[in-house]
């Protein structure tokens, strides 16, 4: 009789480890997976898409005809524009006030007055150097063939496209990237190396 104890004991403590380490096996694969999940959201770009050779003239956003205009379109809530906007003001110190820049906010249609005055919203009409406007229903976003928040477009003065794309190295995050630093190329050099880059944001609509 105490033999048997003693084996049906080992046998349930031999049990307990293999389900600890099965356990721990399968937390650790969804560790993985959700950390694989999140990195490639982070360097999915929105899809791409075809913006206009020059600026619509259908278009009710004001250009200034002296300086370069560089537009960038943003979705009030999406929490991937923040970097955005901070490397829109990095932009701006390194430009050195030579570019006429507006902040488009699209505001889809049904929304009550005052929907889109939100965390972005306050910190782009803090920003010197930039008007910010609304974009009721997408119109403009639609005109210019924008649809992913964080969509930034530089056109020349005599409203040539020079750039398309996205000024973040990644969803949500700052730091050095390609678009930003060939609108800068753009402004003080007049070329950059490159004139497209991928568009990290949500849909804008």
């Amino acid at each position: 009789m105490y033999e048997s104890h003693v084996v049906i004991k080992e046998v349930k403590t031999d049990w307990s480890k293999g389900l600890i380490i099965i356990t721990g096996i399968l937390w650790v694969t969804l560790l993985v997976a959700g950390f694989t999940i999140l990195e490639q959201e982070e360097f999915t770009p929105v899809a791409a898409t075809q913006t206009l050779a020059s600026f619509p003239p259908q278009s009710t956003i004001p250009r200034v005809l002296s300086k370069p205009t560089l537009l960038i379109f943003v979705h009030p809530y999406c929490p991937c524009s923040r970097a955005s906007l901070h490397e829109l003001d990095q932009l701006l110190v390194a430009t050195q006030n030579k570019l006429s820049v507006i902040i488009v906010f699209t505001i889809p249609d049904g929304i009550e007055p005052g929907w889109q005055e939100g965390d972005l919203w306050k910190l782009a009409t803090t920003m010197r150097g930039v008007r910010v406007i609304c974009d009721e229903g997408g119109v403009e976003a639609q005109r210019f063939g924008v649809k992913g928040s964080g969509h930034t477009l530089l056109y020349a003065t005599s409203g040539k496209l020079l750039f398309s794309g996205g000024i973040t190295p990644s969803r949500g995050h700052e730091g050095d990237n390609s678009g930003r630093s060939a609108i800068v190329s753009f402004i003080l050099n007049g070329h950059a190396l490159v004139n497209h880059t991928p568009v990290f944001g949500c849909s804008l609509l």
